[in-house]
């Protein structure tokens, strides 16, 4: 599972970097040696199906069933998991947490990881989250007695 959502997260790591994508590997330092893509994958996929069925079946009003109505829960998505993504890599970052080891000088050092590459990870987390509450709407959608229809 863990090769799942690493896999997934890593085409992005142009976007949030290399060093940040070892460190959530687990690979970037001996303090942090877990898969963190584990659980920030499975709170993304988690929220974006608690989303779409707030969506589907808790609201269900009529009135939304249209593209509008089920993008306003799609951008509601996007921004939940965006703030999730970039707030669980920036809580390590200012807790002092990437750091590695200098082999040469036995030191510990920062890891060249910036605060730009958290907001950049909340990115990647938030277009991620837009596909998978995609797919759990074509999936969950067609129980819905309102709103069945939406998005198309």
């Amino acid at each position: 599972m863990g090769d799942f959502f690493g896999s997934m997260y890593c085409w992005f790591e142009d976007l949030f970097g290399i060093e940040l994508a070892n460190y959530l590997w687990g690979q970037a330092t001996a303090g942090q040696q877990t898969n963190m893509f584990i659980g920030i994958g499975l709170s993304m996929f988690g929220v974006s199906l608690l989303v779409a069925i707030l969506y589907y079946y808790v609201i269900n009003h009529p009135r939304l069933n249209t593209f509008l109505g089920w993008a306003i829960f799609l951008v509601a998505n996007a921004a939940i998991n965006f703030l999730i993504g970039w707030q669980w890599v920036l809580s390590h970052y200012y807790g002092g947490k990437m750091k590695t080891v200098d082999q040469i000088t036995n030191q510990e050092v920062d890891l060249n990881i910036s605060a730009s590459d958290c907001v950049s990870f909340g990115v990647s987390n938030m277009i991620l989250s837009l596909f998978v509450f995609l797919f759990f709407s074509y999936i969950i959608k067609w129980w819905s007695s309102n709103c069945s229809r939406a998005p198309f």
